[in-house]
């Protein structure tokens, strides 16, 4: 009586196990879809882990070969699962990228074989395959030094001020530029003429120039100037850069009436010197007089008196 019932058992349970299982030899794969990106920027691991499940949808124990494809990239996944009937497996593909590598998306293949089934090889079965993209991303990066330590400028003149720039980002990428303490420097009469860089490509260098002006009331100055670099691409990329901008001023006026308090004043002053000038030729007039007056009583003096005859 128990022999009959678990044959019953066996033959209930028959179409169930046969139903989630398949009578030939396969397995079934899938990684995560992504999106999957590299930072390649220095400093950086330059890798991405992806993971993936490989799954035994038949009735026999397999070898499955895992492979992997992925154009310029170095790749590190297991060579080799072997999986029970019905089994799965979770693994990780991990993708290397080599340092400032170019921005790109590469095509990815991750292909499950079969190769033993029940420890015999299987020569009919067919790999399984599932793609993807891995991206290579991009990242900013610039180097900035002046040219100009100094610039002396004069009064009602111009001046070109010079920086070397050099995209040492991995991709094409422009930058504004920008003077950090314009508005005080415009206050004292200093004026900018600033354009943005204009398209760098990665790892190219250049020369870039804007024109400085100093206005006829420009004071005697020395003064550092800070110029803002920010990469169009990624904006926390910001270098700075600076120059001494020096200059003697518009000379000081001999007398300036800044008040009618000094008006007054050198007005009072030049009366006083009209005053002293008249009081000295007045002097002169009374001293010549007197000489005059002397000269005439010693001419009498010489005169014989008529008596004496």
């Amino acid at each position: 009586m128990k022999r009959l019932l678990v044959l019953v058992a066996c033959l209930l349970l028959a179409p169930s196990i046969s139903s989630q299982a398949s009578p030939l030899p396969g397995v079934s794969i899938e990684c995560e879809s992504g999106p999957h990106g590299i930072e390649v920027h220095p400093g950086s691991d330059r890798t991405v882990n992806v993971g993936c499940i490989v799954v035994n949808d038949s009735l026999y124990t397999e070898s499955v070969d895992i492979s992997v494809s992925a154009a310029g990239l170095s790749t590190a996944a297991p060579g080799s699962i072997t999986l029970p009937p019905g089994g799965e497996e979770e693994f990780t593909v991990a993708f290397r990228g080599d340092e400032k590598m170019s921005p790109s998306t590469r095509n990815v293949t991750v292909t499950a074989t079969v190769t033993n089934v029940n420890g015999a090889p299987c020569l009919t079965c067919e790999p399984e395959s599932v793609d993807f993209y891995v991206s290579i991303l991009q990242y900013a990066d610039l180097s900035v030094s002046a040219r100009t330590g100094t610039l002396n400028m004069e009064i009602g003149t111009n001046s070109e001020v010079t920086f070397d720039l050099h995209n040492e980002g991995n991709g094409k990428d422009s930058f504004s530029v920008s003077i950090e303490n314009k508005s005080a420097l415009e206050s004292i009469g200093f004026s900018f003429s600033v354009n943005d860089t204009g398209e760098l490509d990665s790892d190219e260098r250049l020369p870039f120039s804007f024109t400085v002006s100093a206005s006829t009331e420009v004071p005697a100055t020395d003064v550092q100037v800070i110029v803002k670099f920010v990469s169009d691409f990624d904006n926390s990329e910001i270098q700075q850069s600076q120059f001494i901008l020096r200059s003697d001023g518009a000379p000081e006026p001999l007398i300036e009436f800044g008040s009618d308090d000094t008006a007054l004043l050198y007005g009072g002053i030049s009366v006083a010197g009209v005053m002293i000038v008249l009081l000295v030729i007045f002097i002169a007039l009374r001293t010549v007089r007197r000489k005059r007056v002397v000269g005439y009583d010693g001419e009498f003096d010489d005169f014989v008196d008529l008596d004496d005859f």
